[in-house]
């Protein structure tokens, strides 16, 4: 599959083949903290990132506590985030990326 736009991507979490991941960065944010890259990522069977696409680098996180997600570290460093009940996934639940934050979602509240 051609995976050249978020829509792409979207089919792809919702098919439980890409997953939601966080990479810490060498990157300094103003506030003084170190910043996170954060997109969605396709991991093969070394357990290594196959493919990403990322929505950009932040400061800070919002994961709803109530979601409960489970989380891998790959052997390249990145942190996955997955359900383990099938057919449920995650997104980064915006399409605007320009603030210093992104909030975690189900899939299956996107519209």
């Amino acid at each position: 599959m051609d995976k050249t736009t978020k829509k792409d991507w979207i089919k792809l979490l919702r098919e439980n083949k890409a997953y939601c991941y966080i990479k810490p960065t060498r990157h300094k944010h103003e506030s003084g903290f170190k910043c996170f890259e954060v997109g969605y990522l396709i991991i093969n069977r070394q357990n290594r990132v196959e493919d990403k696409l990322v929505l950009g680098t932040y400061s800070d996180r919002n994961l709803n506590f109530n979601l409960q997600p489970n989380l891998d570290l790959t052997l390249d460093g990145y942190i996955r985030i997955y359900s383990t009940t099938w057919g449920e996934n995650y997104w980064w639940g915006s399409d605007d990326f320009v603030v210093s934050s992104a909030q975690l979602k189900l899939l299956k509240e996107e519209k």
